[in-house]
């Protein structure tokens, strides 16, 4: 089966990054986050590909004109489109289906995922037929990752109310009346606020010698500036 996996990323210099957590970090700290995320996340896609050739990563971007910046050109980017997240999902999400079997919608908010959990993930969506739909849950009431053989309509992902602690109900609700089963995998942390810096940073550190080179580094940033972050 072709599989896409589209992250959704946003452009610093062009659109504001990690707004909740700048609150209290500032916009420095939340922008130097979010380029160490990217750059795990990356990573990590960049792995799972090695692993499996049928699966193509994408950068599904916040803005038009970032499609054609060299910092994107790692794997092919597409443009979200304009309106709420909602919106932007579905676009992304049924226009990779017209060419992959199987398309799931990530953030950048996840930098811990490691290549073996999301081939797990991929390969339990291309052997069991019955499964058109997998989500990853986050800690927080939303998710971390959508899979999809087949596209939802558009309302499903516009009648959801996000960054709420109950996104996810609301997300399942609306496909269950399209589809039999959405089918919940591995639990994860996003990184939206200050407390989950440090729950990211135990994460890794619990990792130790499995993390990638680019999440190394991310962990060595965490060590040296949650103190501070803190208090």
């Amino acid at each position: 089966m072709k599989i896409a996996i589209a992250t959704f990323a946003k452009t610093i210099g062009l659109s504001k990054v990690k707004t909740r957590l700048a609150k209290t970090i500032g916009d420095e700290h939340a922008e130097a986050f979010y380029r160490l995320s990217v750059l795990a996340v990356r990573e990590v896609l960049q792995k799972t590909q090695e692993q499996n050739p049928n699966i193509v990563p994408h950068w599904a971007l916040a803005e038009e004109e970032a499609v054609e910046l060299e910092q994107w050109k790692s794997f092919p980017s597409l443009w979200t489109g304009e309106g709420g997240l909602g919106t932007r999902l579905s676009n992304i999400s049924s226009t990779l289906l017209n060419d992959y079997d199987i398309v799931f919608l990530m953030g950048t908010d996840s930098p811990q995922i490691s290549p073996k959990r999301l081939l797990q993930i991929t390969q339990m969506m291309e052997v069991n037929p019955e499964i058109e739909q997998t989500v990853g849950p986050a800690s927080d009431g939303g998710f971390w990752l959508w899979g999809s053989k087949k596209p939802l309509p558009k309302s499903v992902w516009e009648n959801v109310t996000y960054s709420v602690d109950t996104t996810l109900e609301e997300l399942i609700a609306q496909a269950l009346k399209h589809v039999n089963l959405v089918y919940k995998t591995y639990r994860m942390r996003d990184v939206d606020e200050l407390d989950d810096l440090k729950m990211l940073q135990d994460t890794l550190e619990h990792r130790g010698a499995t993390l990638l080179p680019a999440q190394v580094k991310l962990l060595e940033w965490l060590q040296a500036n949650n103190p501070t972050f803190q208090g």
